[in-house]
């Protein structure tokens, strides 16, 4: 595929306009709002550093590069592993189900735009139960298949986690657009440490601890009134 493809169908996958339904979701920050934690700007940066560094970084993204190092392999039995050992890690209810229906919606888009083996393979062990199906092992998947490196396909699903997280936090708190535009522009220091740190890990390294972010988005579910999924 030629490399200007490859971008802009990266561009695709991580565009709003995408129909994965992510815009639904904001990850516990909704509690966090309502419970009158976050009430700013510099609360949804807080927010932002400890989902990207304690549930993010050595699960989700990890999980990103090591399933587009499986589809590269074309090894679909690491791949079903890697969905079942990320679905254990998954303790809140909501997170977890959001997970799995913003990753089946992009496998099934993205079957109707890219002929691929793999992606067949995948949704036949999702047919039969042998994978669910999580966002970040799809996400690396498809940017093995659209030929995206690993390093761009991490960054890309961490930059999109955030930009979603930022566009909940408008609606939230509530921010201005150019509040939301800062954040990003903050953050970013952090999105390529991210980046170069998962490079040096490996499948030993995963794990998650962010017990506030958890707890929140266990207590999301019981809200009195709810913008979102999660």
């Amino acid at each position: 595929m030629d490399k200007h493809k490859s971008l802009l169908s990266l561009f695709q996958i991580i565009d709003s306009f995408f129909p994965s339904g992510a815009f639904a979701y904001s990850w516990g920050l909704e509690t966090y709002v309502s419970e009158g934690s976050i009430k700013e700007r510099s609360g949804l940066k807080r927010f932002l550093e400890a989902y990207l560094s304690g549930t993010i970084k050595r699960c989700d993204a990890l999980l990103v590069k090591l399933s587009h190092e499986a589809a590269e392999k074309g090894d679909i039995d690491t791949i079903f592993r890697l969905d079942r050992l990320i679905h254990s890690m998954k303790l809140a209810r909501e997170p977890r189900e959001g997970s799995i229906q913003i990753g089946r919606q992009l496998l099934n888009v993205m079957m109707g735009l890219h002929k691929s083996n793999l992606l067949e393979h995948l949704a036949e062990g999702i047919s039969n139960g042998k994978a669910l199906g999580h966002h970040p092992v799809v996400f690396g998947i498809v940017c093995s298949v659209i030929e995206n490196s690993k390093d761009e396909a991490v960054t890309a699903y961490l930059y999109q986690t955030v930009a979603g997280i930022v566009s909940a936090g408008l609606r939230l708190i509530p921010l201005g657009h150019m509040d939301g535009q800062r954040v990003i522009e903050e953050i970013k220091l952090l999105i390529i440490k991210i980046v170069d740190d998962v490079s040096l890990l490996n499948e030993d390294d995963i794990s998650a601890f962010a017990p506030g972010i958890e707890i929140r988005a266990m207590r999301h579910e019981h809200l009195y009134t709810r913008l979102f999924k999660a």
